[in-house]
C-alpha cells in the first residue's frame, strides 16, 4: 500500500496569511500609521531622533520647504546638533494639541484655516550638560495630507 506524501505546504501558507492579515487588522485597529496632526509631528521628531534630516524634510508643508533647500537643511540639522551640541541624538514630548484657526506661520505667508499647535521638548544630554528646548509646533493639511510648519512671527 502506497503512503500518501502530506505536503505541509497548504498549511505554511494558511499560517502566512493568518499572520499578514493580523498585522493588517492590528495596524487598521490601533491607527498606526493614521494620518493625524500628532502623528505627523511625532514622525517629525523620530526622524531627526534617528538622524534622518531627509526623511523630516518630507514632513514639512511646502512653504517650509521653501525656507531651506533640502539639502541645507538636512547639513544645518546636523551641523547643530553634532557640532554645537556634541549629540548625536536626543529624547522629545509631544505635548498638548490646541486647534488653532486662521494660523499663519510668519506676518506674510498663507493662512491656515486649520491647524494644530503642539509643544515639542527635545532635551539634549550633551558635553556641556543636559537641557531642553521648547518649540510650538503646527501641523497643517496639505492635499489632505499633515504637514509640519514653524512659527516665525
Amino acid at each position: 500500500m502506497r503512503r500518501r506524501s502530506s505536503s505541509k505546504l497548504p498549511i505554511m501558507l494558511i499560517g502566512l496569511v493568518v499572520v499578514v492579515g493580523g498585522f493588517f487588522l492590528v495596524r487598521l485597529i490601533s491607527g498606526f500609521g493614521a494620518n493625524d496632526p500628532e502623528d505627523v509631528v511625532k514622525a517629525f521628531y523620530e526622524y531627526e531622533q534617528e538622524g534622518d534630516f531627509g526623511s523630516a524634510w518630507e514632513l514639512f508643508h511646502p512653504s517650509m520647504q521653501a525656507r531651506f533647500t533640502k539639502n541645507s537643511y538636512v547639513t544645518e540639522r546636523s551641523h547643530i546638533y553634532m557640532s554645537h551640541y556634541g549629540v548625536t541624538t536626543f529624547s522629545y514630548d509631544v505635548d498638548g494639541e490646541e486647534e488653532v484657526e486662521n494660523f499663519k506661520m510668519a506676518k506674510d505667508a498663507e493662512t491656515f484655516p486649520t491647524a494644530f499647535k503642539m509643544t515639542v521638548s527635545q532635551t539634549f544630554k550633551s558635553k556641556f550638560g543636559t537641557f531642553t528646548v521648547k518649540q510650538d509646533v503646527y501641523a497643517v493639511l496639505h492635499e489632505e495630507v499633515w504637514k509640519v510648519v514653524w512659527e516665525y512671527k
